[in-house]
């Protein structure tokens, strides 16, 4: 994110992206990962990330063709994938499992890469 931001990158994700982030903060909490108080922390940065948000809406019929696709792969992968390539950008997942099922499409990245 850092290396992104300093290079002016133009970041898009779905809305889902805060949910799912927001979910797994919820999450920590409960298992005693990390504090409320540092996922409170946490949750200020992610509404503050430079993100330009797509609506997933837009995006679903593209998710559905996907997730079908690729043996029925679960569509809330698929809406990153259907954003990116609307926005004809590349798709930077830490999602190992994602990336194997779509080595073909070399826009599809991880994040050390």
């Amino acid at each position: 994110m850092r290396r992104l931001s300093s290079e002016s990158a133009d970041l898009i994700a779905p809305r889902l992206l805060l949910t799912e982030c927001a979910n797994a903060l919820l999450t920590g909490v409960k298992r005693g990962k990390w504090s409320g108080a540092a996922a409170d922390l946490a949750y200020g940065f992610l509404v503050k990330l430079p993100f330009r948000l797509a609506d997933d809406a837009q995006h679903m019929d593209r998710a559905w063709e996907l997730s079908r696709r690729y043996d029925n792969h679960p569509i809330y992968d698929m809406v990153y994938v259907a954003v990116a390539e609307a926005a004809s950008t590349t798709l930077i997942t830490a999602d190992s499992n994602l990336r194997s099922r779509l080595s073909h499409l070399a826009w599809i990245k991880a994040p050390d890469a």
